[in-house]
């Protein structure tokens, strides 16, 4: 006789879970981060052959091409940092409005970093800085309760540093209650490693946001803003 034993039941399985609502709008906003990102570059490209011109050259294919061991002649921001409006995710870029944000809603900030890849007498700071690390720090005031948090994003770079990359920061929309809460975003950007004097904080940021006007005020359209401070709204729905 040959004894039956009882085998294992095969495991039940279904459909692998789906992305989650914050993924997939993540998604939406690094894509939308990398499409501003090319055409940063393009104009970040144009302005460094503008500045060096006419000891270097822009390439044909609109990277800029230093000559060999010409000096910058001209202004030279060697490590800046610039951000974005909060970006929330409702329906087709560019995703408006995103200033104006109910308590609970997927909210999203992107930070631009940039490191010139222009020689000066020295090494350029894309070749300096390859191999070290940074720290971005998004300080986020509630102005109308006087408190703040802090979100911390830090990396090691390749060599040589990337020209141009970004960050994306999930804002925290908690309930403020009764009285909507008025928030400033403030980004520093600095380099960890002792003995490398680079540091600098975001004072121009990109408004996403259409503007349609009001009474005298004429309607304005996204467009970057100088030295205003980058503030939105968080509101109980």
């Amino acid at each position: 006789m040959t004894a039956v034993t009882d085998m294992p039941a095969a495991p039940v399985t279904g459909p692998a879970p789906g992305p989650t609502p914050e993924e997939v709008a993540l998604e939406k906003v690094t894509q939308w981060a990398n499409d501003y990102l090319a055409t940063l570059t393009a104009v970040t490209h144009a302005r460094l052959a503008e500045i060096a011109a006419p000891k270097a050259a822009a390439s044909s294919n609109g990277h800029f091409k230093p000559a060999i061991g010409e000096p910058t002649v001209g202004p030279y921001v060697g490590f800046d940092v610039a951000t974005t409006s909060p970006i929330q995710i409702t329906g087709f870029p560019p995703y408006q409005p995103g200033k104006v944000i109910a308590a609970g809603e997927l909210a999203f900030l992107v930070v631009y970093m940039f490191i010139n890849p222009m020689p000066t007498p020295f090494p350029p700071p894309t070749v300096q800085l390859g191999g070290r690390s940074w720290r971005l720090t998004l300080d986020l005031a509630n102005i109308t309760t006087m408190t703040s948090t802090k979100l911390v994003q830090s990396g090691t770079y390749g060599a040589p540093a990337p020209s141009l990359s970004f960050a994306i920061f999930s804002l925290p929309t908690p309930d403020p209650g009764l009285d909507a809460a008025v928030y400033e975003a403030n980004v520093t950007f600095d380099i960890t490693d002792p003995g490398q004097p680079y540091a600098a904080f975001a004072t121009n940021f990109f408004d996403v946001d259409a503007d349609p006007g009001f009474l005298f005020v004429p309607p304005s359209v996204p467009q970057w803003r100088h030295d205003t401070p980058n503030r939105y709204l968080v509101y109980r729905q």
